[in-house]
């Protein structure tokens, strides 16, 4: 075991607790007396008033080795605590709380609870209504500014032909470059469709920021200039992020004072952090535990990461299900793609947010279409009794069309990557903003000039006279009531597209006058083959630009434009095989989306549902089995899985571990070296820890060997030592007569709020970055420890030697506050069941232990996640995890 007489580790080497596994720091031993100390003072020479001090700034947290950015990274380096502390403090009031009365059943966190869920549901049913609004209004007055100009007289057709593109332009270079600079300088986490990251924070990454409000009124602005713009982008994706955040903001609006702005209430506390108050010992702060710890307020407050992660499944829920007027969808979506832990409660926590927006929306819109999808109602010329028999008769061509609409899909995942691959940096905001501006000119001249040689094909048709009035335009096309239909597919509001081509099936199709093969089911063919190409070239790079936006509007587009495409094609190749266009599309459409999104039963549920057409279900599993078989083969990741390996920032575990995890033991995936504390730990070595270690969790291990007791989190000790709980080397307070209850419950109570105090979304900060704040905290901490010095240094069975550090004669008692109830694992147990463990309890650091119960190693997500091997849903990023060398044995003070 070593010296017993040593008072500080050795050189301290990295540990797998280490979340954010990065470079640190090397310390030299303490040297010995008379020699020069780790904090850079030789206690020998120092001056006799001194010799008991500390220095007052000795910069205790780990500095950052990164030059400054001026955009937030989202770097994901830390793990969110889904695990509860079973401490002794928290185990008393558990079971105190047992005996407290309740309001038929229900305690006062589940009340908030419920509120927080249906305050979720309405404001995201009201986002909704207002993006589908401001989006469809915008569009309405670009279509309008553009067809005034091509009639502007005095212009040569030319021009006019020009003015008419430049107006496009232009206004649509207008909307993107407002949201565009927003990302790129402020907000850059709502940047895309926001859905992998939101499923990365779910899982139990931290990623700054992701849904802080900031980022919500960005990507509702973004996404309402993104769909009006007229660039491939949808409003689908963003709006899973978007209730989200409103269920983060909402979960957090009665934080007080936080520093991080993490609520819209922020500074209107009346009370003060603990954590904050500029001197704070435990006996003036009786009075101030006390009403902290009565408080009704404090104790319904939803304060815990596991409580969060319920509001933000239902919220996300609630976005999608908002997005498609699919409440179950909604559901189903949250639990098969977003959510990575899921319960009863949280089904009905996400069935009451999404049936609640989706009512807000219905009520809002006044009409029975809901979700800013509108989908039609299905119509056919033939009756319902033989609905199944046309699914038997068309199977062989609805599957073709289905395997043709998957292998595109699995065509965007792959164009999108290699776009990837020669976009501008995320870090060089200039060229992303050119790229933006750039795009969107490209991409609308394109369109603009293909539909204005559309004529030369049969583009311009009579408008069918289903259509509304003011539905299809007269773009280049001589002759009263011709309009322009690729024109119309390419600059209308996508919604309207999207239900015209679902609905073509209402209309009589006719041969057009020109040519053999163009004729049309409401578009031309040769419009139908132009527009699926080209809108899916084109959102597959539109994709990556810095602006918000989704895709499944575009899928939807692509596909139902390819299915519209065959069914017109077929039913004019075989007019006897009772052919509907509109079934086609609908194929198309929704095996496009699982070609692209990979999901199965929510996809199912959610285009049933939006659609309400029950009668086509059979079609529709028939497009989500065939799509993802046939996309899986050809290009195996999704696009979620896709944008979370481009990422390259976030652990993602899923829920079943690799292949290659079956094959390994714990103890070769786990790190084995180790940093612990004793359940009464010196000081002096708890701020080398601190300074020296990122690590976010410290077994605890007995005092004479390594046995496993508990674990610690990093900011537990953090708060212990800002409140000043020292004690002696036997657990007795220096400060106090006794530890009574209520000095007990506040200093738990702040452990608990640590980061909803001092920076909900900055936690990765405490041992990563300096800040403000962090340098004002280490001063108090500082302080405090030389006046309890001080105060000691009468004493001399306390004073020490001369050679002794002075941190070593304080101690802090983690007994009644460390987790005293670790899960762990022996070093002999398979890899696979330590993944199953970790993924099923929420964990953030997982023990292995010995025969004896002492620990070896410890294994994080970044461990599994490392261990699992290149494989079709990731890639071995940062190679091997146990290239590190353990320390020496646990040295006695």
């Amino acid at each position: 075991m070593g010296s017993m007489k040593e008072p500080l580790l050795e050189a301290m080497a990295p540990s797998a607790v280490d979340e954010a596994d990065r470079e640190r720091e090397t310390v030299n031993p303490l040297s010995s007396a008379g020699g020069e100390s780790r904090w850079g003072k030789t206690f020998k020479e120092a001056p006799a008033s001194s010799k008991v001090l500390l220095p007052d700034t000795i910069h205790i947290f780990p500095t950052s080795y990164n030059t400054h950015n001026k955009t937030k990274q989202m770097h994901a380096g830390e793990s969110l605590d889904f695990e509860p502390i079973h401490s002794e403090v928290r185990q008393l009031n558990q079971t105190r709380k047992l005996v407290h009365k309740k309001f038929y059943g229900y305690t006062g966190t589940t009340l908030v609870k419920y509120f927080v869920t249906i305050g979720t549901g309405l404001l995201t049913g009201c986002c909704a209504y207002g993006i589908a609004q401001s989006s469809s209004w915008l569009v309405g007055t670009r279509l309008r500014l553009a067809e005034d100009a091509l009639n502007k007289d005095g212009l040569p057709y030319g021009l006019r032909l020009l003015y008419g593109y430049a107006t496009h332009a232009c206004f649509s270079m207008c909307l993107v470059i407002v949201p565009g600079l927003l990302v790129q300088f402020w907000t850059p986490q709502a940047v895309g469709a926001g859905v992998s990251l939101v499923m990365a924070y779910l899982n139990g990454n931290h990623i700054p920021y992701l849904l802080h409000y900031h980022v919500m009124f960005t990507k509702i602005l973004g996404t309402i200039c993104a769909c009006a713009s007229g660039l491939p982008l949808g409003p689908e994706g963003p709006m899973v992020q978007i209730g989200a955040s409103l269920g983060s903001t909402l979960t957090y609006c009665g934080c007080l004072e936080s520093t991080s702005g993490c609520c819209l209430c922020s500074g209107r506390g009346k009370k003060k952090s603990v954590l904050k108050s500029t001197r704070f010992d435990l006996k003036s702060s009786r009075e101030t535990a006390k009403s902290t710890a009565e408080s009704l307020f404090e104790q319904i407050k939803l304060q815990d990461d596991a409580d969060h992660r319920e509001i933000i499944s239902a919220g996300a829920a609630a976005g999608l299900a908002a997005a498609f007027g699919s409440p179950i969808g909604g559901v189903m979506f949250s639990w098969e793609e977003a959510s990575s832990f899921w319960s009863r409660k949280v089904t009905w926590r996400c069935f009451l947010c999404t049936a609640i927006a989706v009512l807000t929306l219905a009520l809002l819109r006044g009409s029975a279409s809901i979700g800013l999808l509108s989908f039609p109602d299905f119509s056919t010329h033939h009756t319902k009794d033989n609905l199944h028999m046309e699914f038997v008769w068309n199977f062989p061509f609805l599957t073709v069309t289905a395997i043709a609409a998957g292998l595109l899909g699995a065509f965007f995942n792959h164009l999108r990557g290699k776009f990837g691959a020669i976009r501008p940096s995320a870090t060089s905001p200039l060229y992303r903003m050119l790229e933006l501006l750039l795009t969107t000119a490209v991409c609308l001249g394109a369109m603009y000039a293909l539909a204005v040689i559309s004529a030369s094909w049969g583009g311009c048709i009579d408008k069918p006279k289903s259509w509304p009035d003011e539905f299809g335009a007269k773009f280049n096309c001589d002759g009263e009531g011709k309009i322009n239909d690729l024109y119309t597919l390419f600059f209308s509001n996508p919604d309207e597209v999207i239900d015209r081509l679902f609905g073509a099936g209402n209309d009589e199709c006719e041969d057009t006058v020109s040519g053999s093969f163009q004729f049309r089911c409401t578009f031309t063919l040769t419009s139908l083959a132009v527009h699926s190409l080209t809108y899916l070239l084109f959102m597959s790079y539109a994709a990556g630009l810095a602006i918000p936006g989704g895709l499944f509007m575009p899928c939807i587009m692509v596909g139902a434009s390819f299915g519209l495409l065959v069914g017109a094609v077929l039913e004019k190749l075989l007019p006897d095989c009772h052919i509907v266009p509109s079934m086609y599309a609908l194929v198309g459409g929704t095996a496009v989306l699982g070609g692209v999104f990979r999901a199965s039963i929510s996809l199912v549920v959610i285009v049933v549902e939006g659609t309400r057409q029950i009668n086509y279900i059979f079609q529709v599993i028939l497009a989500v089995v065939m799509s993802n078989w046939v996309a899986h083969n050809i290009h195996s990741e999704g696009v979620y899985e896709s944008d979370l390996e481009k990422n390259g920032t976030v652990s993602f575990l899923r829920s079943e571990p690799s292949k290659q995890l079956q094959v390994m033991n714990a103890e070769q995936i786990m790190s084995q070296t180790v940093a612990s504390v004793r359940e009464i730990e010196s000081v002096d070595r708890l701020l080398h820890l601190l300074k020296y270690t990122r690590h976010n969790g410290f077994p605890v291990v007995g005092k004479d060997n390594m046995r496993l007791e508990g674990m610690l989190l990093r900011s537990q000790i953090i708060v212990m030592l800002h409140r000043r709980a020292f004690c002696d080397k036997n657990g007795k307070l220096l400060q106090a007569e006794e530890e009574t209850e209520e000095l007990q419950n506040a200093l738990e109570h702040e452990m608990q709020t640590f980061h909803q105090r001092q920076g909900l979304w900055q936690r990765h900060d405490w041992s990563a970055n300096e800040s403000i704040q962090k340098l004002k905290i280490e001063g108090e901490i500082m302080q405090g420890i030389n006046e309890s010095l001080r105060s000691l240094a009468t004493y001399p069975e306390i004073r020490g030697s001369s050679g002794e550090p002075p941190g070593a004669r304080l101690f802090l008692n983690f007994r009644p506050y460390m987790n005293r109830a670790p899960l762990s694992v022996r070093r002999e147990c398979s890899a696979s069941r330590a993944h199953s463990l970790f993924t099923a309890m929420g964990l953030r650091h997982l023990s292995v232990v010995n025969g004896e119960n002492e620990v070896v190693g410890v294994i994080t997500r970044k461990d599994l996640d490392h261990a699992s091997g290149s494989g079709w849903w990731r890639h071995n990023r940062l190679g091997s995890v146990n290239m590190m060398q353990p320390v020496s044995g646990y040295r006695e003070l």
